[in-house]
C-alpha cells in the first residue's frame, strides 16, 4: 500500500515569529504617530486661528457700535479688560450682564463694601472660562478654575485680595513700549503708547495710520512651561486691573519667544515655530518665531509711517 506524503500541521507561531510580528507592529506605530500628531496640531492650529477670527469679528462689531476699539482696560485700578468688553459680541451676553457698567467688579457696586462674600462672588464670575479665549494646542477650557495668583498689582486695586480668575491664551497688542499707557520718565519726557489697545480710551480705526492690514491687534501670549497660572505671564484675562495679564508688546525689546521654557514677557505660542496674530483687517496670519524684532516693532506700532518688509 502506498502512502501519500502529508504536511505536518502547526499549532501556532513560534516565539521568534511572534517577536518579529510585534517588532513590525511597533515600527508601524512609530511611523504613524508623527503623522497623527501633525494632523492633530494642524487641526488645533486651525481652531486657534478660528478663535482669533471670532475675536476679530467681535472687535469690528464693537468698533461699529462705539466708533472705537475697546480700551485695554476700562480703568487704571479696576474694571474689565478688553476681553470682557467684547463678550456681548461673542454671544456671551448673559455673562457680560453680571458686571454692570461702572462697577469695580461683578457683585461689588461703587464704594463697596468689599466683603468676603462679594469678593467670592466676583471670583466665581471672573473664573468662568470663555472657550474662544483658549488655544487647543495649549489647553482646554474648563467649567471652573480654582487657581490663585501670587501677583503684584499694577497701579493698585480696590480689592483687599485678588480672587481666582480664569486665564486665557490671547493678548492685546499695546505696541512696542511694554505699556498700554503713556510712560513718563523721571526727567518728564513722555513716551506714548504705540499699539492698538490703550488704557481707559479706545483707539479708532482712523488712528491706525499704518493700515489695518499691517498692524497687530491680538496675538497668542507666551506662557513659559512651569509658569502656568503665574503672574505676569498667565493670570486673569477678563479683569483689567493687571494689564500684564492680558496685553503684550512686540519689537526690539520684545521678540517672539522661540522656546517654550523662555521666561520673557512677550507674544508666543505652543504651535511649533510660529505665533498666530489677528491683524486689524480681520485676517489671521502666522508669524515665524525667528522674525526680525525690528519687523515685529513695525507691525506692533500703529502709526510709525514705515513700510513693513516681508515676514
Amino acid at each position: 500500500m502506498s502512502h501519500l506524503p502529508t504536511r505536518a500541521s502547526r499549532a501556532g507561531f513560534t516565539l521568534v515569529e511572534l517577536l518579529v510580528v510585534i517588532a513590525i507592529i511597533a515600527i508601524l506605530i512609530g511611523l504613524l504617530m508623527p503623522a497623527v500628531q501633525q494632523a492633530r496640531e494642524a487641526a488645533n492650529r486651525l481652531k486657534c486661528a478660528n478663535n482669533l477670527k471670532q475675536i476679530g469679528l467681535a472687535l469690528h462689531l464693537y468698533h461699529g457700535s462705539r466708533d472705537r476699539l475697546p480700551p485695554s482696560r476700562r480703568s487704571l485700578t479696576e474694571g474689565p479688560s478688553w476681553a470682557w468688553l467684547i463678550l456681548p459680541f461673542l454671544e456671551q451676553d448673559n455673562l457680560a450682564r453680571t458686571w454692570p457698567e461702572g462697577w469695580p467688579y461683578p457683585g461689588i457696586p461703587p464704594g463697596g463694601p468689599y466683603t468676603p462674600e462679594r469678593i467670592q462672588y466676583a471670583g466665581s464670575i471672573l473664573a468662568y472660562p470663555v472657550p474662544v479665549f483658549f488655544c487647543p494646542s495649549f489647553r482646554s477650557p474648563t467649567e471652573t478654575f480654582n487657581g490663585s495668583y501670587d501677583n503684584p498689582i499694577d497701579g493698585g486695586c480696590v480689592l483687599p485680595s485678588t480672587p481666582p480668575e480664569s486665564p486665557g491664551d490671547y493678548a492685546a497688542s499695546n505696541g512696542t513700549t511694554g505699556s498700554d499707557d503713556v510712560i513718563v520718565l523721571k526727567n518728564g519726557v513722555q513716551i506714548p503708547m504705540t499699539g492698538t489697545f490703550k488704557a481707559v480710551v479706545g483707539i479708532r480705526f482712523s488712528d491706525v495710520t499704518d493700515g489695518l492690514s499691517n498692524t497687530f491687534f491680538i496675538g497668542e501670549k507666551h506662557v513659559p512651561r512651569g509658569f502656568e497660572e503665574n503672574y505676569p505671564w498667565d493670570c486673569g484675562l477678563l479683569d483689567g486691573h493687571n494689564p500684564a495679564c492680558n496685553t503684550r508688546s512686540a519689537g526690539p525689546n520684545y521678540p517672539l519667544s522661540e522656546s517654550i521654557k523662555g521666561t520673557e514677557w512677550t507674544f508666543g505660542s505652543r504651535h511649533p515655530g510660529i505665533c498666530q496674530f489677528l491683524f486689524g483687517d480681520g485676517s489671521v496670519r502666522p508669524v515665524y518665531n525667528a522674525t526680525n524684532p525690528i519687523t515685529l516693532g513695525l507691525l506692533a506700532n500703529r502709526s510709525d509711517g514705515q513700510p513693513v518688509p516681508d515676514f
